[in-house]
């Protein structure tokens, strides 16, 4: 999971937040899912970490990446790409002991190899950490045939705004939080992110961050803020948008 510090970030325009606003009321609610297994629903009992995955690459204690993956459907799954594409590998001084896009999943009980379909485009060369091309730190992986009712769930269609409920949930927790704001890296090339008021535990990148209302996927947790240097500053999470994931996806 990339810890770095966040130098030169700004806020989306005041303008693009009420454009966000206008698309909200416009779109709402959650894209159509696939069919062909079983939605995340309000009265699904754990049904959002029923879709989760553990997903790991690499070798060694010191060279191994895991966190988790969500399963979208049609054995899809979304994680960040800085546990699949080899570059923690890179940052700590190992080898590529593992290919770019070999990774194992463990899903509803079963651990399988997953074929990785595309990732975000890294630049280790933009300063301390990982910084993805477009805010793109997602990969795409494939699993064999999900069994019969396997969990999945969509993405939201609704565009994440600033003060919105939303719910981080990895194999670890389920905890309900908000959206901070909308932030730009400090070179346009990167992107922005949504930002949660959240600490992250190593672990968690990947995790699923749901709309409570929608049963949806708003976003995909990316990497922690480190506050080193700034007085009194708090643990934050940078997640990445639904409507990143979804250009991404190319929906």
């Amino acid at each position: 999971m990339p810890r770095r510090q966040t130098r030169g970030t700004r806020p989306l325009p005041v303008l693009l937040v009420i454009a966000l606003l206008f698309a909200t009321l416009l779109a709402g609610g959650c894209a159509a899912l696939p069919s062909g297994g079983s939605r995340v629903g309000q009265d699904d009992q754990g049904a959002e970490r029923a879709s989760l995955a553990s997903v790991s690459a690499g070798r060694g204690p010191h060279c191994l990446s895991s966190g988790v993956a969500v399963h979208v459907g049609r054995a899809r799954f979304l994680t960040a790409a800085h546990l699949v594409d080899g570059t923690q590998a890179l940052l700590h001084g190992c080898s590529r002991t593992a290919q770019p896009g070999s990774a194992t999943l463990r899903f509803a009980g079963s651990a399988f190899p997953a074929e990785m379909l595309r990732a975000g485009q890294a630049d280790l060369g933009a300063g301390i950490g990982t910084f993805y091309v477009g805010g793109r730190d997602v990969a795409l992986l494939r699993g064999p045939a999900m069994p019969p009712g396997a969990a999945f769930i969509g993405l939201c269609a609704a565009p994440l705004l600033p003060g919105q409920a939303v719910e981080v949930v990895t194999p670890r927790r389920h905890a309900p939080t908000r959206i901070l704001d909308l932030v730009h890296e400090a070179d346009p090339i990167h992107g922005f992110y949504a930002e949660l008021p959240l600490p992250l535990e190593p672990g968690e990148s990947g995790g699923a961050v749901i709309d409570p209302m929608a049963q949806c996927l708003a976003g995909l947790v990316s990497h922690r803020l480190d506050p080193s240097g700034r007085s009194g500053a708090a643990s934050r999470t940078r997640i990445v948008p639904a409507a990143v994931l979804r250009a991404f996806l190319g929906e």
